[in-house]
């Protein structure tokens, strides 16, 4: 049975939900797990990307967007909620994921809006209906280090 956690970010910091999800990123790429990156558009991929790159000083999170480049980085940032052939997902899209229950570990990063927490209960109660056990976290307060 897969892992599907809900983090729910009640932080209303605008670069709270930006840096929780970077450091999820970061460490299911210390962990070496190849990872599937969902982001809502190609725009939204584009800034996670730009993101990434600087959101720490003294940390860098290898990742890619060029599905060419895929082999090389522990990290892979795409738009499509249905691709295939990751065990683990992060979700920052906001759509329901294809075959959750068929994936290793699949974490929702969910921000403080409202519309944002009505959609994602409604995926809570899309991936209980196809039979996984989500769980949740409540992230009260985002610790961002100091730019």
């Amino acid at each position: 049975m897969s892992a599907v956690i809900f983090h729910l970010i009640d932080d209303t910091d605008p670069q709270a939900y930006w840096f929780y999800a970077a450091e999820l990123c970061a460490a299911a790429a210390a962990c070496e797990r190849m990872t599937y990156v969902v982001c809502a558009n190609h725009d939204h991929a584009e800034r996670f990307d730009e993101y990434l790159w600087g959101y720490k000083a003294d940390a860098f999170v290898p990742h890619t967007a060029d599905p060419e480049d895929v082999e090389h980085a522990p990290l892979f940032l795409g738009v499509d909620p249905a691709a295939g052939g990751f065990a683990y997902v992060i979700n920052l899209s906001g759509a329901p994921i294809e075959r959750a229950t068929e994936r290793e570990q699949l974490d929702e990063v969910i921000d403080h809006h409202p519309a944002n927490r009505d959609a994602a209960r409604a995926r809570w109660r899309d991936y209980q209906a196809a039979g996984a056990k989500p769980q949740h976290r409540q992230i009260t307060h985002v610790e961002m280090d100091a730019p």
